[in-house]
């Protein structure tokens, strides 16, 4: 196979043709629009063994929903699962909302049923990314001016410390200009993607209105703020789909040619602690947690949750095997050839829980 990543740092990108450019992605005005087919494209003219196919990758996390209500209240999610990847036995790794996100970038939980801020020493992709040479940043809407030296204190408003994991790890923290260089606010990246700069791993964190955690306005039931997520999404994503608006630009357009978006809920709704049980693992946080909350055996009980990859590279593919939010560091680093993170409880490169290689296509047109 192919390359599926190239190490040339946020700006690398190549020339496209017209044709190329016009077809790298369909996101229709109407969510019932007509879709794309055929194999995905590749740069027109690169070389066979160094084509670039994804060199920037952000994730998008949105918050507290089940896979069911997602797919009911949805419809832009349903869109993108059906004209994109979609992975349909997801399932997140336990409850609150910050062992989730600890495990999409360290794969390991540290703190199943808490949400109380600590300052830990896992290996985390964004460390691995440092050592690959790579670009990452954390953008965060509504982020406080003190996110980085007053982590534990800066959660208000629309703002959660706990919806943003690299706030969390030492390697991080330690050193207040590195942090402040890698953790920035929501234009920093509206302005990386108009330019075409983006970074090679972007964590992306809507607000609590944004991610339908909170109700805005008179918005106060799951299905209410399902929906309410779903518009963001779609106001949010579809205009770097279309390249419309702001992002009408050539630079943006090769640089989402070689973009991957992944679209997932943190976990499902409260008291859901439904998983699949993985018997050959008999200890550790995420274990001894499942097992006292409703799921004996389970080493993954934060319910069903949405899943997608959106990119030039994904269309039209179902993921059915069983995976979690421990898949996900897998995939980051499948694509960029990165290290397993290794921490002890880790669980990114376990069998049970695959990276999402599945929903990528790399064969290039002929």
């Amino acid at each position: 196979m192919r390359n599926r990543s190239l190490r040339l740092g946020a700006t690398g990108v190549v020339a496209l043709s017209a044709v190329a450019v016009a077809l790298l992605f369909l996101v229709p005005g109407a969510v019932s629009g007509s879709t794309l087919g055929g194999a995905p494209i590749r740069a027109a003219g690169s070389a066979s063994n160094d084509t670039p196919f994804i060199q920037h990758l952000v994730v998008v996390v949105l918050e507290n929903e089940a896979l069911a209500s997602v797919y009911a209240h949805g419809p832009y999610e349903r869109y993108l699962a059906a004209t994109y990847g979609n992975a349909s036995s997801m399932f997140a790794a336990c409850h609150p909302s910050a062992p989730n996100y600890l495990a999409m970038v360290a794969g390991v939980v540290n703190q199943c049923g808490s949400d109380t801020w600590n300052n830990y020493t896992n290996t985390t992709l964004f460390t691995r990314m440092d050592h690959a040479g790579l670009t990452w940043g954390s953008f965060a809407e509504n982020l406080p001016t003190k996110a980085c030296s007053n982590p534990g204190g800066v959660t208000s408003g629309l703002f959660a410390t706990r919806h943003v994991p690299a706030l969390w790890f030492h390697s991080t923290l330690s050193n207040q200009s590195y942090c402040r260089s890698h953790v920035f606010g929501a234009d920093a990246f509206n302005d990386s993607v108009q330019a075409g700069s983006l970074r090679n791993f972007s964590f992306y964190t809507p607000n609590l209105c944004d991610d339908g955690h909170t109700g805005c306005g008179s918005n106060t039931s799951n299905s209410q703020l399902t929906a309410q997520a779903d518009v963001w999404l779609r106001g949010w994503l579809g205009p770097m789909l279309n390249h419309t608006g702001v992002y009408a630009g050539a630079r943006e357009r090769a640089l989402i040619a070689h973009t991957a978006f992944l679209v997932t809920w943190d976990e499902a709704s409260a008291g859901t602690n439904s998983g699949f049980g993985l018997p050959t693992i008999t200890g550790g946080d995420n274990y001894k947690w499942c097992a006292q909350n409703g799921a004996p055996g389970d080493a993954v009980c934060g319910g069903p949750v949405y899943a997608a990859i959106v990119s030039p590279y994904s269309l039209h593919r179902t993921m059915t095997a069983n995976d979690s939010t421990y898949g996900i560091p897998h995939t980051v680093e499948w694509l960029f050839h990165l290290a397993p993170l290794g921490n002890p409880g880790g669980y990114d490169t376990y069998h049970g829980f695959p990276g999402m290689s599945a929903l990528f296509n790399f064969t290039a047109n002929t």
